[in-house]
């Protein structure tokens, strides 16, 4: 028996760049034309200031990676076109990298081992946090002062106070057997692709008791200063590496460019096709660092607009559902939300949206729409999307490849599947190692069509300014979301967190 599926394909979106010019790929379209110029928006400097905490043999890492970025790297000679080599920051953005000898903080070694010597580890991770954050604090006061600090971690720092999980410093933690059990069983079903029936939230391993986040720490604590920055472990500036998913020189150095101009208020690329007057927010749930137990939740937004500026929100507190932990809001939480939401939209852009389109991690609940509707009451157009991933898995007819990626398939009433990893056409080859899962849109309640609402997450997946990948696999509205979560639960409930996105990355 053959089952057919209605499908359509979005072509890849357009990004703009220098002069108003459009291309589909970051990497070329920032060598051709430069970096967007937003309306309104003051040019970045000739120089853009940089500054390095770090030990003595790190600062001299740190200084000579920048030296090497202000000159072409080579790519990767065996596929040019996805190792592309790197050109130059000046020669990309008009700009250069200028370290600021007097905002150059130096970690001594008996200031490092004073902290390695700290025999608990969640003590010993907040002391570490704690001197590069009092460094930063020296580096307030510098004038000028730098527009971006990189934090340069000793290896030593790394190995006694963080682990690298993904590409992040997340902090060594102890689990219980039964946690190691249940998380066990839940990385072997996604490696299969299977859905799991086991009644058990993964957020609630982020934050046990004895662990932290060094990455985090120091991340809450920048933004309260005014400095946005960079971390990097010595691998970054060196290349060298026992782990074989380290990327080579060209791509870190197009990777730290692109974050670096952006942390320093640049804008490399805009999306070329979105409309005017539209807020797009992601909405998710991070845990509560008070509460052990992980039954305290609070509701997090990350709000852009159709320029692709990027802000962050921290809202109330969710009710967590006793059976499948699965967290939502109140009424009146997702009221005050939504007013905030559009609040800081139309503080940002100076003026209310006309349109606004809600991504969110979980379904929506009757009492969470029934108050963004009432708080959303003077906006015309309204989409409430809920976004996920099942594991679902498809390959074409022959097997060598996936699907494209931009293949949309309807599998249900306002229930479709979205290839946003796939054989990507520009390449000519899906540039993956593993079978890519598509994301799924499993509800929609609203006013636009679905066509509409899959055309904008797909690019929304080309709008990250964490690197200059041609894409990643979600909007950037959800794509980040835990990260930023980790962060917000380190800033007490009586400070209001920055909202600019540039010190969340």
């Amino acid at each position: 028996m053959t089952t057919c599926f209605q499908s359509l394909f979005i072509e890849e979106p357009l990004l703009t760049f220098g002069e108003n010019k459009h291309y589909i790929d970051p990497k070329m379209g920032l060598l051709a034309y430069g970096p967007c110029m937003l309306p309104g928006r003051r040019a970045i400097s000739s120089s853009i200031r940089i500054g390095i905490i770090g030990s003595g043999e790190t600062i001299d890492l740190a200084q000579q990676w920048i030296k090497k970025c202000q000159s072409e790297i080579p790519g990767k000679p065996e596929n040019p076109w996805l190792f592309q080599s790197f050109p130059g920051f000046k020669r990309i953005f008009g700009s250069e990298l200028r370290v600021l000898s007097q905002c150059i903080e130096v970690l001594t070694e008996a200031e490092i081992e004073k902290v390695l010597k700290i025999t608990d580890f969640h003590r010993r991770v907040k002391n570490a946090a704690k001197l590069f954050v009092e460094k930063l604090q020296n580096l307030q006061v510098r004038e000028p002062r730098p527009h971006v600090v990189i934090c340069a971690l000793p290896q030593k720092i790394v190995d006694k106070c963080a682990t690298r999980k993904k590409g992040l410093l997340i902090t060594r933690g102890r689990l219980t057997k039964q946690e190691k059990k249940i998380l066990k069983i839940i990385k072997q079903h996604r490696r299969i692709g299977q859905t799991t029936l086991i009644p058990f939230d993964e957020s609630a391993l982020d934050f046990i008791p004895e662990a932290s986040d060094l990455r985090c720490i120091i991340k809450a604590e920048a933004m309260q200063i005014g400095i946005p920055t960079q971390l990097a472990k010595p691998q970054t500036f060196t290349g060298q590496s026992k782990d074989k998913s380290l990327q080579d020189d060209a791509t870190r150095a197009w990777n730290f460019s692109v974050a670096i101009y952006y942390k320093a208020e640049g804008y490399p690329w805009k999306l070329t096709q979105m409309l005017p007057g539209t807020c797009y927010a992601g909405i998710t749930f991070y845990r509560d660092l008070s509460d052990p137990q992980g039954n305290i939740k609070t509701s997090m937004a990350q709000v852009f607009t159709h320029t692709g500026e990027g802000l962050v929100l921290r809202g109330g507190r969710a009710i967590v559902e006793e059976t499948t932990r699965s967290p939502h809001l109140s009424k009146k939480a997702a009221f005050q939300l939504m007013r905030d939401i559009i609040q800081l939209y139309q503080k940002q852009m100076g003026q209310p949206p006309i349109r606004l389109v809600i991504h969110k991690s979980s379904r929506h609940w009757s009492e969470e729409l029934s108050g963004f509707n009432e708080a959303a009451k003077d906006v015309k157009v309204k989409d409430y999307v809920a976004i996920q991933r099942r594991g679902i898995r498809f390959m074409r007819k022959k097997g060598i490849y996936p699907p494209i990626r931009g293949t949309v398939i309807k599998i249900g009433e306002k229930n479709y599947i979205l290839f946003t990893r796939g054989w990507i056409p520009y390449y000519k080859t899906y540039p993956g190692l593993r079978v890519p899962v598509p994301i799924e849109i499993v509800e929609h309640y609203g006013d636009s069509p679905m066509e509409t609402i899959c055309k904008e997450i797909f690019a929304l997946t080309k709008l990250s300014w964490n690197s200059a990948d041609f894409c990643i696999s979600e909007p950037v509205t959800l794509a980040y979301s835990r990260q930023v979560g980790r962060i917000l639960a380190y800033i007490p409930e009586e400070v209001i967190p920055r909202p600019e996105y540039r010190f969340y990355m």
